[in-house]
């Protein structure tokens, strides 16, 4: 989750570097004509010099042009890239092994993969969802933060976290998680039986996209059959709670449009019930769920 203590020292060494020329040229601090002169004043006011950078990136160009501090070839490639940043408010919402996932609130919602610097982003903030105030840097093919990040103390109930989640399944399925910047909002190349299925995972997807649901699945036979094969999978999860409740197990059930209309010992008898009950041309839709017996620890 964090970048290697040679990228570490890179970071440190162009970054600062910047805000000093920056710093130069909009004289917001006294005593800052060096990285470490910079360095060495409160966060409060690096921030003011970080913010006049991103309110004026044309001394980014400036800054490449001059090279004050004779910075090679690669190490200004790294500096021009940071005309890409992303300044913005973030949902901190998961710590994967790899980085940490940043939402945005944009629609659709994108899922940004940030790597810490040196501070470990799980032990900066342990508890989250948590929102965030930050800039995001691409650096060396990989995402950070520019070393300045800011929380808000606003705590998120579990309807909301449910939301996240949604937010973050979306944004998966829309883009996939962004590791790189910049970014071209290319959405990914899904089939509409995989866009149907995310818009069937939950119920809050299938009220949220029920008009995008029925676009797809009207005069399309085979959309159709997944559309009910999925909303039988999802009630058969309701069920298996409510039959085992009562003592069933080992049994075969046929589910269409939330109502299990026939039963089987087997697989084969409740094909065979169907046929009595369920019009052939709508056999297809029936989901055919398998009971099992709950296996004991």
């Amino acid at each position: 989750m964090r970048l290697s203590e040679e990228e570490v020292q890179l970071f440190y060494k162009l970054y600062p570097a910047l805000l000093v020329y920056v710093n130069s040229n909009q004289n917001t601090l006294k005593q800052a004509s060096t990285p470490e002169e910079l360095m060495g004043h409160p966060v409060n006011e690096r921030v003011q010099v970080r913010d006049q950078l991103y309110q004026h990136t044309e001394l980014i160009d400036l800054f490449l042009k001059d090279n004050p501090f004779h910075f090679s070839a690669e190490e200004l490639e790294i500096v021009r890239s940071w005309k890409h940043f992303i300044r913005d408010r973030f949902y901190l919402f998961r710590h994967l092994k790899k980085y940490s996932i940043f939402l945005n609130s944009s629609s659709p919602p994108k899922s940004y993969g940030v790597l810490s610097i040196s501070d470990s982003m799980k032990d900066l903030f342990p508890y989250v969802p948590v929102m965030v105030e930050t800039v995001l840097l691409p650096f060396k093919g990989q995402i950070i933060y520019d070393g300045y990040i800011g929380a808000y103390n606003i705590g998120f109930g579990g309807g909301i976290r449910s939301g996240f989640k949604e937010y973050y399944n979306e944004a998966k399925a829309t883009y996939g998680i962004i590791t790189s910047l910049p970014f071209e909002p290319i959405a990914n190349k899904q089939t509409d039986e995989d866009k149907l299925k995310f818009f069937i995972k939950s119920e809050r997807n299938r009220d949220y996209y029920w008009e995008d649901i029925q676009d797809l699945i009207h005069g399309n036979h085979a959309l159709t059959v997944v559309f009910h094969q999925e909303m039988g999978k999802s009630y058969a999860r309701s069920y298996g709670k409510r039959l085992r409740k009562i003592g069933l197990s080992d049994a075969w059930f046929g589910i269409l449009e939330g109502l299990i209309v026939a039963s089987g010992k087997n697989k084969a008898d409740l094909e065979e019930n169907l046929k009595g009950i369920v019009p052939s041309f709508m056999h297809e839709y029936v989901y055919l769920y398998h009971l099992k017996t709950k296996s004991r620890k």
